[in-house]
């Protein structure tokens, strides 16, 4: 029901109508374009968020070390060393407050390049051009481009007069790149070699064109680049990876600093809050400040 980019490429834009069951000049009927959005899908992805800002939030206290110093502030009030608890709560909020920010923008930035798909399209349904949401697109739909368009997917062109696309939102490319009909016989896998294919989510510069749609949604090209970004977790540098051991280590030697300074204290006849007092200020000062 969908082709890659490269794929359709390599095929002739007869050969592609021929394989979507597409008249060109006639485009799909409404009936069968709802058939195939059945088995296709709708032509939209979004970013999936499951969970509150809040709940997102309170995750950031489920660092040991944060936990160590939360215990620290307690056993400060407890005390009455207010100023002790004030300060370590107010650096702890700072803490988890940016690393909440962080990630509450790397949330926003993917949700952000949904903004790249344009509401509407203009197609051929039945023979007559029509404009509809860009969501209802279907493999084998005919789409019209023009100067200030944004494509609305994946498109294999078959008609492109002096037709230039500025695809700096996808490859990275400052120059516009333009556009023809003729297939690609070798594509090199590069993006920029497909100069047959509009691509999801890329801005007419100059001219106009049409093309059949190829795929849509997550299965485009753009789509596929979404979908990696939304389920893939940026690796970890050897640095990041070298830190999170240390705090794992840095936690269970201060919780058994925190024990043993308790039990010496308690042979010694000392005051167990005293001594747990004692043992937790050290454990946090064994904490270096780039832990957090």
């Amino acid at each position: 029901m969908w082709l890659t980019a490269s794929e359709a490429s390599s095929i002739r834009h007869e050969d592609i109508a021929d394989r979507l069951h597409v008249d060109v000049r006639h485009g799909l009927s409404w009936q069968e374009a709802t058939h195939r959005r059945q088995i296709a899908g709708y032509n939209e992805f979004s970013v999936k968020d499951d969970e509150p800002p809040w709940k997102k939030y309170l995750e950031q206290f489920k660092n040991p070390l944060i936990l160590l110093l939360l215990a620290s502030a307690l056993v400060s009030v407890c005390m009455k060393q207010f100023d002790d608890a004030i300060s370590i709560t107010v650096a702890i909020v700072i803490v988890v407050t940016v690393a909440f920010v962080q990630e509450y923008r790397s949330e926003k930035s993917l949700q952000e390049l949904t903004k790249l798909v344009p509401p509407s399209c203009h197609c051929l349904r039945e023979g007559s051009p029509d404009t509809f949401l860009a969501r209802e697109l279907v493999p084998g739909d005919v789409v019209f481009l023009n100067v200030g368009d944004r494509v609305p997917a994946d498109l294999r062109l078959f008609e492109a007069v002096d037709l230039t696309i500025d695809e700096s939102s996808f490859t990275g490319e400052t120059e516009p790149a333009r556009k023809n009909v003729a297939s690609v016989l070798r594509p090199n896998g590069n993006h920029s070699s497909n100069t047959n294919i509009a691509f999801m989510g890329t801005l007419v510069r100059c001219g106009n064109g049409k093309g059949i749609v190829v795929s849509t949604g997550a299965n485009s090209e753009f789509g596929s680049v979404f979908k990696m970004m939304l389920e893939e977790e940026a690796p970890k540098t050897p640095l990041q990876k070298s830190m999170d051991s240390l705090g794992a280590q840095l936690s269970i030697y201060s919780f058994g600093i925190i024990g043993l300074i308790m039990l010496v204290g308690w042979l010694q006849g000392k005051a167990i809050m005293e001594m747990f007092t004692i043992g937790v200020s050290l454990a946090v000062a064994a904490i270096p400040e780039g832990e957090f």
